[in-house]
């Protein structure tokens, strides 16, 4: 038996401070000013935007930081009230960088606990800061639990990529990355669709590793993008697998319920079933993510398999106990690993999801 899992751990050791809010409102708000702060200081003349550059850094400067690889003015391009020294972009080379914060060991090891109880053969990761801080938490917290591991950097530059790791039975064969795929519209993928072929004793397993781009404030537009993600997801299934010969399988955080117009496109693909249909589980039973704040509990982390991966399909569950306040979620159904006492102690926001294959 294969136990193959896919977790959201919103990082492993440190996370862009913003990000790490217990109000999501407001960190998509902030990201905005940041985005708008950013796009401000690629313009060539900085003189018609002197105040407005001037109110978003002292608003922002707990969240941001100016990366400067060379400048014509010195150390820094503005004082820190804001006031700017270099007079366009031609001033200095750079980016701006979001400021990160470090979870606490506690945080760090209810990550690696759950990880530890669902002992999954083959881990899909979303949310993680680089190839090294896998490496590390694969040596520190999961005690070198697997052997391969795959880190791609994606899209997203706050360091959220997507990795999958593999235990030393199951070693990885080829890898491909799609973050250079492209549409009409531009780059499709906010962070990559990784493909993964492993060795699952001479045969081959190959998974799709994804993380769709987020709701947001403005629907129209990240329903769009997801949809265009979803659609490609389902064209890479088209043309190179035979889905019911070869055995796929597609997990992650899709970022969206199953009965969404978006993922449409990708969960109605014909010869991919998810496992959780595969199984008959109640539809009541399906949540993976819970925002405290909103009150949702949603189903928006996936397994989804091909034909030929199916009758292999024999057991699934979740590990939800990463969650602060389960008892109170699930009315004493389901409680908290103890300690879990806050949401900022939490693992993450989401639930693992496993499934067992008999390969």
């Amino acid at each position: 038996m294969v136990v193959v899992s896919t977790f959201n751990v919103e990082n492993l050791f440190s996370r862009p401070k913003v990000l790490n809010m217990a109000d999501h409102a407001q960190a998509a708000e902030i990201l905005r000013r940041v985005n708008r702060f950013s796009e401000l200081l690629d313009m060539r003349n900085y003189r018609p935007y002197a105040d407005e550059i001037r109110t978003l850094y002292v608003a922002l400067k707990d969240y941001l930081a100016i990366n400067i690889r060379s400048s014509r003015v010195g150390r820094n391009i503005l004082t820190a009230d804001g006031d700017l020294i270099a007079k366009g972009r031609e001033d200095w080379d750079g980016f701006v960088d979001l400021k990160r914060e470090r979870f606490s060991e506690e945080q760090i090891q209810f990550t690696g606990k759950v990880i530890k109880e669902v002992k999954p053969d083959i881990q899909c990761f979303v949310e993680v800061e680089s190839a090294g801080t896998l490496a590390r938490f694969n040596t520190d917290i999961l005690n070198s639990w697997f052997k391969d591991k795959i880190v791609v950097d994606g899209n997203d530059p706050r360091g959220i990529d997507v990795a999958l790791a593999s235990r030393a039975l199951y070693p990885i064969r080829t890898v491909k990355t799609n973050v250079f795929a492209r549409d009409s519209e531009g780059i499709i993928f906010s962070r990559d669709c990784l493909e993964v072929e492993i060795d699952i004793d001479g045969r081959s397993l190959f998974v799709l590793v994804n993380h769709f781009k987020a709701k947001d404030a403005t629907p129209a537009v990240s329903d769009h993008k997801r949809m265009r993600q979803a659609k490609a997801v389902a064209q890479i299934l088209r043309t190179r697998y035979d889905l019911s010969k070869d055995l796929v399988l597609v997990a992650g955080d899709f970022n969206d319920e199953p009965d969404s117009g978006p993922l449409e496109p990708l969960l109605a693909a014909p010869e991919l079933t998810n496992v959780l249909d595969v199984l008959d589980w109640p539809q009541d039973d399906r949540w993976t993510y819970y925002y405290g704040k909103k009150h949702e509990r949603n189903a928006i982390d996936y397994i989804l398999v091909s034909d030929a991966l199916k009758p292999l399909v024999k057991r699934a569950g979740f590990e939800r106990r990463g969650i602060a306040g389960l008892d109170e979620i699930t009315g004493g159904a389901e409680s908290s690993f103890p300690g879990i006492t806050s949401w900022k102690l939490a693992a993450s926001d989401h639930a693992a999801l496993w499934v067992e294959l008999d390969l």
